[in-house]
């Protein structure tokens, strides 16, 4: 029973995750989009169909969705939509990570908290510079330094 369950759900969500993306353009990006089912589209006046001049009759066309390559520093920025013929496309553009992003996604492993009692250690000398390099992993320190960083320390 339970694994009819399983099955029966992954058919439904296989369904949707395979549906193409239709959508009405403003002029200058896609608007009011929607999923067919199974190549069908219900028109304005409920209507189905699978006929891909008559739904652009309706001004909806085709979405295409194209995901950029991003690099190891840079991050996805701003939506850039088009449409060519009876088709829209949408992308984004790509842009470089500033460093107060980089020092940002260095220092997450490390808590704020935790930040200050490590300062407070090596400041009193509890814990010297070499020792706490010796004993913290390598993704520690990077955060350490980071977090000195952001905060201007």
């Amino acid at each position: 029973m339970k694994s009819l369950i399983v099955i029966a759900l992954i058919v439904l969500f296989a369904s949707f995750a395979n549906a193409d993306r239709w959508c009405e353009w403003s002029g200058t990006e896609g608007e009011n989009c929607r999923n067919d089912r199974s190549g069908v589209l219900m028109s304005p006046t409920n209507f189905p169909t699978s006929t891909v001049s008559k739904i652009n009759s309706w001004g909806v066309y085709h979405l295409t969705t194209t995901q950029p390559e991003i690099g190891a520093d840079q991050v996805r920025d701003a939506e850039v939509w088009s449409k060519v013929d009876n088709e829209i496309y949408l992308t984004w553009t790509v842009r470089d990570m500033t460093a107060t992003e980089i020092d940002e996604r260095i220092a997450s492993p490390m808590r704020i908290e935790m930040y200050w009692v490590w300062k407070v250690f090596l400041d009193t000398g509890i814990i010297t510079q070499a020792q706490a390099v010796d004993r913290l992993p390598q993704e520690m320190i990077d955060a350490y330094l980071a977090r000195k960083r952001l905060l201007g320390d």
